[in-house]
């Protein structure tokens, strides 16, 4: 019984697949979660919160994730990473503006990790917003990254990963082109303490790559999360299975 708990409790600790990443919430799969719960006061995501309450798009948002048959998916900035936006640039936008750029950072389905591969080979990725707010995503050694006009943000883990709703969290605010005709000032962003994902070549300066080298390289975070969410899968059944038994 010990060794199926032990398994069990193992299987649940990998279910953060990035390095910095916040815990997930132990949500039933099925089970209908609130994104007031999921950015909850605890975690580095109130200033998001706020402008999702400021703009009415939590409730859009959760209906987008259980009222219909594709689900969503979220870039929740950190506040560190709105901090990093003068203040003026998200002030002096009109409240129209401030919606169209958080449901930029929102896709109309949901993603696992998994699918970002799938992603990155499509040019333009539509968001919430519709339109001209496309970004794009990247798999580089080490990390993947959504990509708009002005900022190139990355995942820095999940925050929420139960089917249908993805919440991720990235170290940049998205910034269109569509709102922002120039580029708006924003400090450099903060080192993290360790990348994403691992990957071959990525550290040390030895490192030589072909072109077909280059091309698996940048797929390799997202597969590199794809494998560790099977593993995860197998592990918790795994567990599972040993509980039913004894």
């Amino acid at each position: 019984m010990e060794l199926a708990v032990a398994l069990l409790a193992a299987a649940l600790s990998l279910t953060v697949p990035l390095a910095g990443a916040h815990r997930p919430l132990a949500d039933e799969v099925g089970a209908r979660a609130h994104l007031t719960e999921i950015l909850t006061p605890d975690r580095p995501f109130q200033t998001f919160l706020r402008y999702l309450q400021q703009t009415n798009l939590v409730e859009v948002f959760e209906k987008q994730a259980y009222r219909t048959h594709h689900g969503i998916t979220l870039f929740a900035p950190a506040d560190r990473a709105f901090a990093a936006v003068h203040p003026s640039v998200l002030s002096g936008l009109k409240k129209h503006q401030l919606k169209n750029l958080m449901m930029y950072h929102a896709l109309a389905k949901h993603y696992a990790l998994k699918e970002f591969d799938g992603l990155s080979r499509v040019s333009q990725v539509t968001t919430f917003a519709g339109g001209m707010y496309t970004v794009n995503v990247t798999c580089d050694p080490g990390a993947i990254r959504v990509q708009s006009r002005w900022a190139a943000a990355k995942i820095l883990g999940t925050v929420y990963g139960v089917a249908p709703m993805a919440v991720y969290e990235i170290d940049r605010v998205l910034l269109p082109e569509a709102i922002f005709r120039v580029q708006p000032p924003v400090e450099a962003a903060l080192p993290d303490a360790e990348p994403a994902a691992s990957a071959p070549g990525a550290k040390g300066g030895n490192a030589t790559t072909t072109p077909g080298d280059k091309a698996e390289g940048e797929r390799s975070a997202c597969r590199a999360a794809g494998r560790l969410d099977s593993y995860v899968a197998a592990m918790a059944l795994c567990a599972a299975s040993l509980v039913a038994a004894l």
